[in-house]
């Protein structure tokens, strides 16, 4: 019998052809069950491949496969993407039904957003990983008693990885530790589950080696040791120990390892994940067949022709919008980021013809500026696109650090952080050591930042500030959990111990 919760029979996890980039694509991770011998090394190194791989499935989200009552023919990218829909910033200029019902907050009444309610695929992370801590340590060939151990903390650090993803989009979720746990669980508190997240990758940190051998882009595909102590900086600033936050961030920049990659080599970093910045990501590889199903990569939907085959955009920042974001681009042009991360298109090309790049990236208007941060190959193809899903980057963690130190009123050092940020990006340093001023423009300078990265929504949540940037959103709403997601149908069979999210529960 299985936790009723979770549809969780492992032997249907055949979606993991899409695979992980490098190491996850060295072994047969799609035959990696519950019912697998456990025998050797190699058995354990699939295993945990497999952990990776389903997870990062479900940033994606689930498919017409996976629910076939939806009418949805693929995954939209729903838990990276939709860190960033909700926070006021995006407008859908092809009027899709689901983009605008996602920017309002209408997550159970648009039935076609069923699915990104579902946290089905998290728990599958979760539940793989739990075989990997109960299998693992009873194996003693095939790889050396450093691996093993290596193997067993990445399996600490993706279970409290997928904890915690889950635990931003949800709040309150179930913590499960077991692999074959038959009671149905109910929800713990958030801050019970960040405080678990905060023990696992404890648990890593203490084992996980900073780098493997290998590219970058393989090395950060994986749990390594910055990529643990990313993960407890952000759990412990959901807790409000900022100070814990602080030090772990401070252990990544002591070791250095890491460091900000030059504007230049921003295509670098969004499109190949081959720079020192990256300290977590889930990559793409088109040349092994890697993608998300129907949609392709999870950031085509960004992309218009010349890029892919799409003739009009369906997602988008508005021109004036930008110009607010990015004040300084707007006095003087100086904001590097802003030709990095937009671009105008001459849409009156035809739509079966490569259109042309303007040089001016914002010359289109206020509807029709592509987000452009993350491109391919200018060959109309959809499906096809290699690139990174950053999870963690230095930028970020520098940002995060400069955060928790203005709040600890250590503002020398955060200022400090925030215009390593600021220069990098060409504008002005930021010289006003007020504290509620501080704390406003480094968050200002993650949403600058992180623009398209999932990171905006979580922090206003995080913070309880949604209902300041999103109009679809009010301060009660906001304290009755409208910033979190509903929990699906699923969750509730035959499971009396789960309970829905106040807020969700009258507004349907």
């Amino acid at each position: 019998m299985r936790n009723k919760i979770f549809i969780t029979c492992l032997t249907s996890l055949m979606f993991v052809s899409q695979g992980c980039k490098d190491w996850l694509d060295e072994l047969p991770i799609n035959t990696v069950t519950e019912d697998q011998a456990w025998k050797s090394g190699s058995d354990a190194e699939g295993a945990v491949a497999k952990a990776f791989a389903i997870f990062r499935r479900a940033l994606a989200g689930l498919t017409k496969a996976d629910t076939p009552s939806t009418t949805r023919n693929g995954a939209w990218g729903d838990y990276y993407f939709w860190g960033d829909m909700r926070s006021g910033d995006w407008i859908t200029p092809n009027n899709d039904g689901d983009w605008q019902a996602g920017f309002e907050n209408r997550l159970i009444s648009r039935t076609e957003l069923e699915p990104m309610t579902n946290w089905r695929l998290f728990y599958r992370a979760i539940e793989q990983c739990n075989l990997v801590l109960e299998n693992v340590p009873n194996i003693t060939e095939g790889f050396t008693a450093e691996r093993k151990a290596q193997l067993l903390a990445e399996a600490h650090f993706m279970r409290a990885m997928a904890h915690f993803y889950a635990a931003r989009i949800w709040g309150d979720i179930p913590i499960n530790l077991t692999a074959r746990n038959v009671q149905p669980l109910g929800r713990e508190p958030l801050a019970d589950v960040m405080r678990m997240v905060v023990a696992e990758a404890d648990e890593a940190i203490a084992v996980l080696p900073w780098l493997y051998d290998g590219t970058r882009k393989k090395s950060t595909s994986r749990g390594t040791k910055g990529a643990a102590l990313a993960l407890k900086a952000h759990a412990l600033m959901w807790l409000k120990d900022y100070q814990g936050a602080s030090d772990a961030i401070k252990q990544i920049i002591d070791e250095g390892k890491f460091s900000l990659a030059p504007i230049e080599g921003f295509r670098d970093m969004f499109d190949k994940g081959e720079t020192n910045e990256m300290v977590f990501q889930m990559f793409y590889d088109a040349s092994i067949g890697e993608f998300s199903d129907y949609y392709g990569h999870i950031m085509t939907y960004y992309l218009t022709n010349p890029y892919t085959d799409r003739g009009n955009l369906s997602l988008a920042v508005p021109r004036s919008r930008i110009l607010q974001i990015y004040p300084d681009y707007a006095r003087d042009q100086s904001d590097k980021r802003v030709a990095e991360f937009f671009q105008s298109i001459d849409f009156s090309v035809g739509e079966n013809e490569l259109r042309p790049i303007l040089a001016d990236p914002i010359a289109n208007g206020e509807r029709l500026i592509m987000f452009a941060k993350f491109r391919k190959a200018k060959d109309r193809t959809y499906n096809l696109m290699d690139g990174p899903v950053p999870i963690f980057r230095y930028a970020e963690l520098l940002l995060l650090k400069a955060e928790a130190d203005a709040r600890l009123s250590n503002l020398n050092e955060s200022l400090a952080n925030l215009n390593l940020v600021r220069a990098r990006a060409g504008i002005p340093l930021f010289e006003k050591a007020d504290q509620p001023l501080l704390i406003e423009e480094i968050l200002e300078e993650r949403r600058r930042e992180l623009i398209g990265e999932f990171q905006r929504v979580y922090d206003l949540v995080r913070l309880g500030r949604l209902h300041e940037f999103n109009s679809s959103v009010s301060e009660k709403d906001e304290k009755d959990g409208a910033g979190f997601f509903p929990v699906s149908d699923e969750a509730f069979a035959n499971n009396p111990n789960m309970t829905q999210t106040y807020y969700w529960q009258f507004n349907q």
